[in-house]
């Protein structure tokens, strides 16, 4: 178990090992099995199991199994399984199994089930999604994949999108390269057997 704790605040470039615990300080990339931080910030956190943040952000947060967020804020938030996010805040918040957010904001939230209570929500795309007393979401799984295809068809449509390429503004080839090149008149090569 690596803790990083002191009277003060510390500063950490990388943090590794299989249980880690990071209390009052800023981190640069934590990496281990079992992660926690309270009080204290990181640019990158990776968990092979789970994630627990507490009164602090994170740039990013990727976490095997489970992760959990309280008073926290996290730029991108991804877990294999569950998640449960409670005050805290993020922009982009995926999980493999499910979603709990509670007093909650994020951008856009990716899982197969969302569970949100007197939270803010972007865009929700889910296979089951639970809205409780006071939650507002401004676009539902349906309404995210509609507005999708429609800017994908105004992309096309004003020629922005995908689609044909743009000539080079090299010169054609003369007809002599294009002989050369194609082999044309040049010498046979002989091969010779030994």
């Amino acid at each position: 178990m690596i803790t990083t704790s002191s009277k003060g605040p510390s500063l950490a470039a990388v943090v590794r090992g299989e249980e880690v615990q990071v209390s009052s300080a800023v981190v640069g990339v934590a990496r281990a099995g079992s992660l926690s931080i309270r009080n204290g910030g990181a640019v990158a956190l990776v968990a092979k199991d789970s994630a627990q943040f507490a009164n602090g952000y994170s740039q990013y947060v990727l976490a095997g199994e489970s992760a959990h967020l309280k008073n926290a804020g996290a730029g991108a938030l991804i877990a294999g399984g569950e998640m449960a996010v409670s005050a805290s805040g993020g922009v982009a918040l995926m999980a493999g199994n499910g979603i709990t957010m509670e007093r909650s904001g994020a951008g856009a939230v990716v899982t197969g089930k969302a569970e949100v209570q007197g939270s803010y929500v972007g865009i929700v795309v889910s296979g089951k999604t639970t809205l409780g007393e006071g939650a507002k979401v401004l676009f539902g799984t349906r309404e995210a994949i509609v507005c999708g295809v429609v800017c994908a068809l105004l992309l096309r449509l004003l020629g922005l999108g995908r689609g044909r390429k743009k000539q080079s503004l090299a010169k054609p080839a003369t007809s002599a390269a294009k002989i050369k090149d194609a082999g044309i008149g040049s010498r046979p090569v002989a091969r010779v057997k030994r």
